[in-house]
């Protein structure tokens, strides 16, 4: 049978903030979340293991039930089944699985208003999950995720290095949509246009506040100069611009230092190694992913058992005695056993 973890008892209250009006104006829960790692990842302790096979047992699960999963607030839906709560609102349903380029698993997501609101406005930064897996672990200590149970938004996971719900992709496809952009555009390409868009925006405030018959030079000169303060919208979108940059860093650091952890608990590489490898891996993840995944064990990452022969101690003092030239005969008689 297999087992059924989670993480319940995570119920921090903490609220997320994001800075920049952009970013503000333009927050909205997104349709797609990361739910775990895919292939090895730690939940609460316990080391699983998300494969092809998983994502099969669990698309097959969801087609075989007919409903959704739960995305619930804080694992209500877990309380409710033990007696510990009355209600379980949803925050909204999980009706797909896809496993995205940067390994992690996500979840197509039906928000109620309630979920949508909240996630919009910054109050919940992580997705918790409910994971059936198979109790025995394979040669390698891991356990199989089989399916899942439920979804909780919370604050506090039990997954290490999970991944937060983001607003970046989302603005990202609100500027595209905004702007007129192909979906294949790029985040440079995004503001690039937005400050074109802005730019033309304020000539136009000129000529619809200045007039074209206007013929004072001061005052059109006092005109254009109040005009030329909407240049704080520029600054701002440079400072979200950065901000957004900070997390991909972040990301990346907590994706390389994870990598590298691993390798050292593995014995793939030795301590000394360590920075090089983190190099490499902040430079290329995947790169020294697949790289420190080839190499072998290099130590044991258990000691070897070493039985002390009984007969070390007597023939210490045996070589003790040759050298300070102690007879057979006076040792018998004075210093031996």
């Amino acid at each position: 049978m297999p087992s059924l973890t989670g993480s319940p008892g995570n119920t921090s209250t903490s609220t997320p903030t994001f800075s920049g009006t952009l970013r503000a104006a333009l927050a909205e829960a997104p349709e797609r979340i990361p739910l775990h790692p895919a292939g090895e990842f730690v939940g609460n302790g316990t080391l699983f293991l998300f494969d092809d096979a998983s994502l099969a047992l669990a698309q097959e699960e969801l087609a075989k039930r007919g409903v959704p999963w739960v995305l619930d607030f804080h694992h209500q839906t877990v309380r409710v089944e033990e007696g510990q709560a009355a209600e379980a609102p949803a925050a909204g349903f999980i009706t797909g699985l896809e496993v995205g380029e940067d390994g992690f698993v996500y979840g197509r997501v039906e928000w109620s208003e309630t979920g949508r609101e909240r996630v919009a406005r910054g109050e919940y930064a992580y997705v918790s999950p409910v994971l059936y897996y198979d109790p025995t672990p394979d040669a390698l200590g891991r356990h199989r995720v089989l399916g899942y149970h439920s979804f909780a938004l919370t604050n506090n996971p039990g997954i290490r290095f999970q991944k937060r719900i983001e607003a970046e992709a989302d603005m990202l496809e609100r500027l595209r949509q905004a702007l007129g952009l192909p979906p294949q555009a790029t985040e440079e390409e995004a503001f690039s246009a937005l400050e074109k868009a802005i730019r033309e925006a304020q000539v136009g405030r000129v000529v619809l506040e200045l007039g074209l018959g206007a013929d004072d030079p001061t005052e059109l000169k006092a005109k254009l100069l109040r005009l030329l303060a909407a240049e704080d919208a520029l600054a701002e979108l440079e400072r979200t611009r950065k901000e957004l940059a900070a997390l991909k860093a972040e990301a990346l650091e907590e994706k390389a230092q994870a990598l590298v952890q691993a390798a050292l608990e593995e014995g793939r590489i030795l301590p000394h190694q360590r920075e090089f490898w983190l190099a490499q891996a902040r430079a290329d993840l995947e790169a020294a992913r697949t790289a420190l995944s080839a190499m072998p064990r290099l130590v044991p990452t258990e000691l070897p058992k070493v039985e002390r022969k009984a007969s070390l101690a007597g023939d210490l003092a045996d070589e003790v005695r040759r050298r300070l030239g102690v007879s057979d005969e006076a040792w018998r008689k004075y210093g031996g056993e």
